[in-house]
């Protein structure tokens, strides 16, 4: 344990192929499980790595492209006991001297955790389109090689929902909340909407926030565009008119609002911010729903249309 072991010195004593990382062996009843971070870090997340107690060593399951499914490698991992296999897990440290391959250290025997074994995330596969993916949830059998290198850039599922109020200006993480094919001049302007609309409200003596939530059974948190806390109304910000996106929209507020704190969630009003007046259609979708439509008109000031009270 804590050994340096190349996959080729691996093949040659346990079995199972060089190539991937999760590897089930013919010769030997293993699974090789290879953690490195830095893959996972190109397509823009980090799951893999001990959690915040060490308790829990998260490993992200394999399927680049596409949403993961369990099947092959991620079966084996989910099976391993009933297929009477340790899984033996390793992580990327440095490279073999005298190589281009990477070295990597056994890190002890891990078995999938009994409550639960595993549980899903989003984030981008290779083509930078957004999926799901399994997150595995390994107890290390015994003392297991720890460094504070190898920390989850996330930490472990979350139990409970959490919602804290935050700054306006807190930064956003757009990169698991909306597709990556959206345009950047469309996301420049909902930028743009959210500034100006903020501060239009701001002038007014209003005071004004945004929501951080944490679902319970995931990972990342979920932001929502502008909040206004002195008239509890709640906003998310589009940068076209476009039926999908305003569904899109639509579907947003919905799930932010199911977040918020028990004592207020009944209160809390919804409304799109958008750059221009939708289609009559559209309006008369979000007025059905009780939503209003704030959008800027030719002068460049804000217009409001709400629902009957």
């Amino acid at each position: 344990m804590g050994a340096h072991l190349s996959r080729n010195e691996r093949k040659a004593k346990y079995g199972a192929s060089i190539q991937g990382g999760i590897l089930p062996s013919n010769q030997t009843p293993n699974v090789f499980v290879y953690s490195d971070p830095e893959v996972g870090e190109t397509f823009g997340y980090n799951f893999d790595g001990w959690n915040e107690d060490r308790s829990i060593f998260l490993y992200t399951g394999e399927g680049r492209i596409g949403p993961q499914v369990m099947k092959r490698g991620n079966r084996a991992i989910l099976h391993h006991r009933t297929q009477d296999r340790a899984l033996r897990v390793f992580v990327a440290d440095g490279m073999v001297p005298g190589t281009d391959q990477k070295n990597h250290r056994y890190i002890g025997e891990f078995e999938v955790d009994k409550d639960k074994p595993y549980f899903v995330e989003e984030a981008p596969d290779k083509e930078g389109n957004l999926r799901t993916v399994f997150v595995f949830r390994l107890r290390p059998i015994g003392e297991a090689f720890q460094r504070d290198s190898d920390l989850s850039g996330t930490g472990d599922v979350r139990k409970q929902t959490k919602s804290v109020l935050v700054a306006q200006e807190e930064h956003i993480t757009p990169e698991f909340q909306r597709a990556p094919s959206t345009p950047g001049t469309a996301l420049r302007r909902e930028s743009e909407l959210v500034s100006r609309y903020s501060k239009h409200l701001s002038e007014r003596g209003h005071k004004v926030r945004r929501w951080q939530l944490f679902p319970a059974g995931g990972i990342r948190p979920l932001w929502t565009d502008i909040y206004d806390e002195t008239i509890q109304e709640l906003y998310e910000a589009k940068g076209t008119t476009t039926r999908d996106t305003i569904r899109l929209a639509i579907g947003q507020l919905f799930d932010y609002r199911r977040h918020l704190p028990e004592e207020i969630r009944n209160q809390v009003k919804l409304a799109v911010l958008l750059p221009s007046r939708p289609s009559d259609d559209l309006l008369d979708l979000l007025i059905s729903l009780k939503i209003s439509c704030i959008y800027s008109d030719s002068d460049d000031k804000f217009v409001r249309l709400s629902y009957p009270q």
